[in-house]
């Protein structure tokens, strides 16, 4: 038999969950570990490490049968290639169903299941998010053990899965993702002229919440400019001091930080808001959500300014007060844990 530590990530193949499974692969320790990471046939992921065998995995991605493989496939697929698994590493926030006695971790980074906010399942924008506040908890839960290891990405979440799982929380650890530091110089601007200018960097998912910020715009006269990273024809508003610039790149976001006098971030669900620790790792005003993610992130940072999600005035008058080409101490992350302290914590007989 082959003995490894097995990665479940079959459904890892886009967007943020994508983003976490490269990290994890490129942050796998070099010791005398073995890998084995079950991955999607339609992604193209590499490396270097000796000790990561990477695997495809046909056919499972598809929402029941990922259910399936959770529950049956994983278990079957494992006894059929004569894999003895030493642990089992879930990085699909969910339990699975693997062999007894091996020891289970794993990554969750869902914060849909712990907030109060109601969803409407026959609205095609808010289904999904309504699935996963009625039924993602359930399958969480399904194999979960009581000496199962979690990694969350923020305390808030740590405290709230503890509470909704009834979870052991010297169990739970917060590691957070990597965060790269900006590639751009950033200057306090010598520009005093101009209006100041705001960037909002976001899908035009419900959840944004640019909705607040066109509403804060009819309780002020204030002459800015504000970039929704959407298209034009997500416009909903005829206010033409939104302008609708369209999805850009990680690197391009970094310029326009510099080229911004704050960072506007609404958002009122997330489970870690990385554009809030961006813009304050650049030394941007930041006006973010009264939200305990928010304010987790943003501990201590001097340019943060938190106003109510559903309070539009809130919203006029921070605006109002934001200053051309200040900028502010930029935030320190290095002793936050992450990767490193992650892989430290996976251990077994």
């Amino acid at each position: 038999m082959n003995k490894y530590i097995v990665v479940n990530a079959t459904a890892m193949d886009r967007c943020g969950a994508l983003s976490i499974l490269r990290q994890f692969v490129d942050n796998i320790p070099l010791d005398n570990r073995k890998w084995l990471l079950l991955i999607s046939p339609d992604i193209s992921i590499q490396t270097d490490n000796p000790n990561v065998r990477l695997e495809p995995v046909k056919g499972v991605k598809a929402r029941l049968k990922r259910i399936w493989w959770d529950a049956v496939g994983l278990k079957k697929w494992l006894k059929e290639n004569k894999i003895e698994p030493l642990a089992i590493f879930s990085l699909h926030n969910t339990s699975c169903n693997g062999p007894e006695n091996v020891p289970n971790f794993i990554y969750y980074e869902q914060s849909i299941p712990f907030n109060n906010f109601r969803w409407n399942p026959f609205k095609k924008k808010e289904r999904t998010i309504w699935l996963y506040k009625n039924f993602y908890p359930f399958f969480v839960k399904l194999f979960l053990k009581r000496d199962t290891v979690i990694f969350v990405q923020l305390e808030y979440v740590k405290d709230e899965f503890a509470k909704m799982f009834n979870h052991p929380k010297e169990l739970i650890h917060v590691c957070s993702p990597t965060i790269l530091a900006p590639k751009v110089e950033i200057k306090n601007s010598t520009e005093t002229s101009g209006k100041p200018r705001m960037i909002f960097p976001a899908r035009a998912d419900v959840y944004k919440n640019h909705r607040v910020v066109e509403e804060a715009l009819k309780f002020t006269d204030a002459d800015v400019e504000i970039l929704f990273t959407t298209d034009e024809k997500e416009r909903k508003v005829s206010d033409e001091r939104i302008k609708h610039i369209g999805l850009q790149p990680y690197e391009k976001i970094f310029q326009l930080y510099q080229n911004c006098d704050a960072l506007i971030f609404p958002s009122y669900m997330e489970t870690f808001g990385l554009p809030l620790i961006e813009a304050a790792m650049t030394g941007l005003a930041v006006i973010a959500p009264d939200l305990p993610y928010a304010r987790e992130l943003l501990r201590g940072y001097d340019g943060a300014v938190f106003v109510g999600h559903k309070d539009p005035q809130g919203w006029a008058k921070a605006i109002e007060k934001i200053e051309k080409g200040k900028r502010y101490r930029p935030i320190d992350i290095s002793n936050r844990p992450g990767w490193k302290e992650l892989f430290e914590n996976i251990t077994y007989k």
